[in-house]
């Protein structure tokens, strides 16, 4: 009975791992088309965000 909640607690950790990896990959492949689309528009971002880009904002002037 053991091995089976050891099995299930490392299937759930993976899983909220891998979940976290492509939230923050998405998240700043975001923020980088953000960027893009200011220099595209000829203008200079203004960027301000937090740790790993979970929250930013951009401004183009």
């Amino acid at each position: 009975m053991k091995k089976v909640k050891t099995k299930s607690f490392f299937i759930v950790s993976a899983i909220a791992f891998l979940l976290l990896t492509v939230a923050v990959f998405l998240n700043y492949n975001s923020l980088e088309y953000t960027k893009e689309a200011c220099f595209d528009n000829n203008k200079t971002p203004k960027i301000e965000q937090d740790f790993l880009a979970f929250n930013w904002s951009v401004s183009c002037e």
